[in-house]
């Protein structure tokens, strides 16, 4: 996650920064989640369930009012080759996001972040019940990891079997552009990825879906506060191109 960048007036924050802004007022119907709160009851749960954080980064923007963070973790037993688990976690104190986690994966190669639709693993409004709720929550959320970072390595290994012909991987391209996963002005560098891999690592098997979605994940990594919409939608059109299930092991928890 070193080459991790932020636009959107985000900025990487450290621990101390983060957990100092100041929390809002509560209402009857709105209570707020502490930033620090919600940070270190995920980094228990991981180290209770033997998941080692061996990196990780926590942003603000506006004025604090908004986190996000990603923790690299070691999952024991895990088989991966060049990519490893990353959890993605949000929250906010001005209402504009639901706090929640998700899992994902981080290509080392090329320091690619990558997040499946499917794998929101929870997502809560900030009511009085989330309080009552976030230990059993983080929790059972933790739980899941291994089995949701399994699933998304199995895609992996099926874009690096699948070949593709110039045709198709334009044609995939644009569908890229029609799910909402990038914007017409990524086209002609996500092209030149696909034509030129500026990762030697991604030309080895020739030309095949992992390189295609390196290549989308490459022209993406910069915006992290759409980074989970948009690797959602690449590995959405990829699955689909590819005739892969969508598994989803565990339903979202409640957004109540």
């Amino acid at each position: 996650m070193n080459g991790l960048m932020l636009h959107c007036g985000g900025q990487l924050k450290t621990k101390e920064e983060v957990f100092a802004v100041p929390l809002p007022k509560a209402t009857e119907s709105y209570v707020p989640l502490p930033h620090e709160s919600f940070v270190k009851r995920i980094e228990r749960e991981l180290a209770v369930a033997g998941i080692c954080v061996t990196e990780q980064r926590l942003a603000l923007a506006k004025e604090g009012q908004r986190l996000f963070g990603l923790m690299q973790v070691e999952i024991p037993n895990a088989n991966s080759r060049d990519y490893g688990c990353v959890i993605g976690l949000r929250n906010s104190y001005d209402k504009s996001c639901a706090s929640g986690i998700c899992m994902g994966a981080s290509v080392f190669v090329c320091d690619n972040l990558s997040f499946q639709g499917a794998d929101v693993t929870f997502e809560r409004r900030h009511t009085p019940n989330l309080l009552r709720d976030l230990a059993w929550i983080i929790t059972e959320t933790v739980e899941m990891i291994p089995i949701r970072f399994a699933a998304q390595s199995a895609s992996f290994e099926s874009y690096r079997a699948t070949e593709l012909s110039d045709r198709e991987a334009h044609d995939l391209t644009i569908r890229f552009y029609d799910e909402g996963a990038i914007n017409v002005t990524h086209i002609p560098a996500l092209l030149k990825e696909w034509r030129e891999p500026r990762h030697p690592e991604f030309s080895r098997d020739g030309k095949t879906a992992w390189r295609l979605f390196n290549a989308a994940t490459e022209v993406v990594k910069g915006d992290i506060w759409r980074l989970q919409a948009r690797t959602g939608a690449i590995h959405k059109v990829l699955d689909t191109a590819l005739g892969l299930t969508l598994t989803n092991p565990s339903k979202a928890l409640s957004t109540n």
